[in-house]
């Protein structure tokens, strides 16, 4: 019984740390991309945080007098951290390919090929990360470390620490 290699997909050229260059190209575990999730999550609750206020300063400058801070459902918050989570992954992932999380963590999400996300697969990879976030545990068994949201569009998350990927572009 032999342990098969695992696929590697293409990185840019970057001086990576001794340590981690076994890792560049290789896909992510599980948890690299929790807490990447979790960084991600806590960006788009500052940002829906701040919007709040923002909407609260307004309501301040239009009555002062009769100025109290709205209520919020959450209910509506967590739609709100919904909606935004969504865009913020699906513009990331076809732009840059990569979250803040990501960064940190030294992640990034590639097509089959290892090229950026074409918007339509980043829109509908973003629109199951957030409706089906458990997915993501599907690579705790994966062999490829695969979530199903990778299975299902053909995405991978890979380590690489590349700062820009100028010559990683989208499919044609």
């Amino acid at each position: 019984m032999s342990i098969e290699e695992p696929a590697r997909l293409p990185t840019a050229p970057v001086r990576v740390p001794a340590a981690a260059r076994d890792f560049q190209g290789m896909r992510a575990g599980i948890v690299s991309r929790v807490i990447a999730n979790i960084v991600d999550v806590m960006v788009i609750v500052v940002v829906a945080f701040s919007l709040y206020f923002a909407y609260a300063s307004l309501l301040f400058m239009v009555d002062p007098r009769d100025f109290h801070f709205p209520a919020l459902k959450m209910s509506w918050f967590v739609i709100l951290c919904g909606l935004l989570l969504f865009m913020y992954f699906a513009a990331s992932w076809a732009l840059v390919g990569r979250t803040v999380g990501d960064r940190l963590m030294g992640l990034r999400v590639v097509n089959h090929r290892g090229l950026l996300l074409r918007w339509t697969a980043a829109i509908l990879r973003a629109a199951f990360c957030v409706v089906f976030p458990l997915g993501l545990f599907w690579s705790i068994i994966s062999r490829e470390n695969r979530a199903v949201q990778d299975v299902v569009m053909r995405s991978s998350v890979i380590y690489d620490w590349a700062p820009n990927r100028a010559n990683l572009g989208h499919e044609r």
